[in-house]
């Protein structure tokens, strides 16, 4: 292994120095968009809860953006003290990386294996991987639903299939991953440091749950005016332009028995709350114009009782419930 790394970065920088995968965790963790200062300081806590010690106990080192699932990244956790014990051993030098990286990563659905000495190093498809006795390979690899094996060198043991691996070059090492600490940095205290870091991680997670909020009720509303404009179209009205415009000329045209008269009454009663108040359902038989409003809060929507009360319509009003930030009513308007 050391001499191909050796042919490998022959002409160019020093190859990494190796330490055992068995002293490295590499997992797969999802990040939400942020900077890259603050996705470097928040990543410690967004692993916490998948370690079995404390954050002051280990060194967290965020490695690169994953191809497959998006929005992960590759991180190394290893113990401090393991970590100061081979750089000791080292000394100053290249970069560090564990020996499992040098496995390449194997397409889905397969593990990719390297063995020597009684040691086999395996790559995921996600780009994690781990390094265990060969005597164990077997068990671990009937727990894990017995993938496909692509075999990279070395032997595994009898009861394991696997089939050569087609390409025996070595893997791509990640560029700028490092297991060793960054030099330098501020003066920031610790308790800070973690405070700010937990905060941007935090802050990032809120703006993706709001996005994705937002996602959901822009596709809601544009359900709903899908809706309104073939209901327009099979009226024999003009799909076209803005439906509450369209919905007031009918009106105005039309004789007042006319069956678009009392939802355009009552639309044009709303149209000054139209950014306080949302639509969310609505129902007419001729007579009965049954609306279902949401508003972000109980204050907008006794404006919007109000608004329809005062525009000569009789409104009776069901009761208001709230739930996830929004509040919700349902009215019954006729003439």
């Amino acid at each position: 292994m050391r001499n191909l790394l050796r042919r490998r970065w022959q002409g160019k920088a020093a190859p990494p120095a190796l330490v055992p995968g068995e002293d490295v965790l590499l997992l797969s963790v999802p990040l939400p968009p942020m900077p890259p200062a603050q996705r470097r300081a928040a990543v410690a806590f967004a692993v916490e809860d998948r370690i079995a010690c404390a954050l002051d106990a280990v060194h967290v080192v965020l490695g690169p953006v994953l191809p497959d699932p998006p929005g992960h990244w590759l991180v190394a956790v290893v113990g401090r003290a393991c970590l100061a014990a081979h750089l000791a051993r080292l000394g100053p030098g290249p970069r560090v990386l564990p020996d499992t990286l040098t496995v390449p990563v194997p397409p889905p659905g397969v593990w990719a294996a390297r063995e020597a000495g009684g040691r086999v190093l395996l790559r995921m498809a996600d780009g994690t991987g781990m390094a265990v006795p060969a005597a164990m390979l077997g068990v671990l690899h009937r727990a894990a639903g017995e993938p496909d094996i692509m075999l990279h060198g070395g032997s595994l043991p009898e009861d394991v299939p696997f089939r050569p691996a087609p390409d025996k070059a070595a893997a791509d090492l990640p560029a700028g991953f490092d297991l060793r600490p960054a030099s330098g940095g501020g003066g920031v205290p610790r308790l800070v440091a973690r405070v700010a870091a937990v905060a941007a991680l935090a802050g990032a997670v809120h703006l993706a749950l709001l996005g994705a909020e937002t996602l959901v009720l822009s596709r809601r509303l544009a359900a709903e005016e899908a809706a309104l404009r073939a209901a327009l179209t099979r009226a024999g009205l003009p799909a076209k332009g803005d439906p509450a415009a369209i919905l007031a000329g009918a009106a105005a045209s039309a004789g007042p028995e006319r069956f678009l008269d009392l939802p355009a009454q009552a639309m044009a009663a709303l149209r000054p709350l139209s950014g306080q108040v949302s639509l969310r359902d609505l129902r007419h038989d001729g007579k009965v114009l049954s609306l279902t409003l949401q508003a972000p809060d109980l204050a907008a929507l006794l404006a919007a009782e109000s608004a329809l009360s005062g525009a000569a319509l009789t409104l009776v009003a069901g009761p208001a419930t709230t739930a996830d930030g929004l509040a919700e009513q349902r009215l019954t308007v006729q003439r």
